[in-house]
């Protein structure tokens, strides 16, 4: 299935996780991750740092403070090959693409007015969802439970990886200027469930904890972005 989602200190800051959101974060980052092909451009982006998303980008020639309004699109869905959207009933992949956007509304709302169409002071979120994997509900509940019986519960070489067993997100977006197209943001990232009591007594936790991780991240990064430094004030 495929459905069609000096200054270069603070910009590099985009999409990165300040300490009390990896505090509490019930996912961890992924060790690598591949373009879907869905950004209208990957030649600019950069591997991102502890913290950062794994692929990133910032234009260094916009002024975010002009930007009072979002446009966000309906969440593409695209199976690359591997992900387990490809087997994913299509109701559940447009459920699980629903849950990400609205987990961006809510967010970026804080800050922005969400809007409907393009205009002046507008910037458009395009977001693509290329991963969503629900955890092993009865198994990652006991090994997080009781972690001394993981190795009975899984095999050595299941329990050396918890991802096996923990939900997977991955998901690619980018930030345009809604009337000329400009790039101004693009990330790429993936995250999986750390088996964290809290998020792993139902199948969809870690996924829809991404989303929302990743949908604070970025209005406090687009908020440091819209603020200038007090030396350029």
């Amino acid at each position: 299935m495929r459905i069609k989602w000096g200054v270069a200190a603070r910009i590099a800051a985009s999409f990165v996780l300040v300490g009390s959101l990896a505090a509490c974060s019930t996912t961890r980052q992924g060790r690598s991750v591949e373009p879907s092909g869905f950004l209208s451009d990957y030649s600019a982006l950069e591997k991102g740092g502890k913290g950062q998303a794994q692929l990133r980008y910032v234009n260094p020639a916009t002024d975010f403070s002009q930007y009072d309004k979002i446009q966000i699109d309906t969440i593409a869905i695209i199976a690359v090959e591997g992900s387990s959207l490809s087997g994913m009933d299509i109701h559940q992949a447009t459920l699980m693409a629903a849950h990400f956007r609205d987990a961006l509304v809510e967010e970026l709302g804080k800050d922005y007015e969400i809007v409907d169409t393009p205009g002046p002071g507008t910037m458009r979120l395009r977001a693509a969802l290329t991963e969503a994997r629900g955890s092993k509900v009865v198994l990652d509940t006991l090994t997080t439970v009781i972690p001394q019986t993981r190795l009975l519960a899984t095999g050595a070489q299941l329990a050396a990886d918890n991802s096996a067993t923990t939900g997977k997100a991955r998901a690619e977006a980018e930030l345009l200027d809604s009337l000329t197209g400009e790039r101004l943001v693009a990330a790429v990232d993936e995250r999986y469930g750390t088996k964290a009591l809290r998020g792993s007594v139902k199948k969809w936790s870690d996924v829809k904890s991404a989303f929302s991780l990743w949908a604070e991240r970025m209005r406090l990064r687009l908020g440091e972005l819209r603020t200038p430094p007090a030396d350029e004030t």
